[in-house]
C-alpha cells in the first residue's frame, strides 16, 4: 500500500528522486540533501499563483494562508 492510498489522498504526490524537481525550482536546501519547506499553488491554466519558498525547515505559511490562497486560486 502506497502513503497516498494510507492517508486516502486522491489527488498526485510527486517524488522526487535526486532532487530533480527541488533543483528546478530552486527550492534545493544548500548544502542539503533536502529541499527548504515550499509551497506552490497551481490554478487550473497551470499557472503558478502562489509561492512560498522556505529559507529553513521551520519557515512555512500557516495552513490556513495555504487555504485561503487555494480557495482564491479557484
Amino acid at each position: 500500500m502506497t502513503l497516498a492510498n494510507k492517508l486516502g489522498i486522491t489527488f498526485p504526490l510527486l517524488r522526487d528522486v535526486g532532487l530533480k524537481t527541488a533543483l528546478a525550482y530552486g527550492v534545493a536546501m544548500k548544502g542539503g540533501e533536502i529541499a527548504v519547506p515550499s509551497v506552490f499553488i497551481v490554478n487550473k491554466d497551470k499557472k503558478i499563483v502562489f509561492s512560498h519558498v522556505g529559507e529553513s525547515v521551520v519557515d512555512r505559511p500557516s495552513a490556513s494562508r495555504i487555504l485561503a490562497e487555494a480557495e482564491k486560486a479557484k
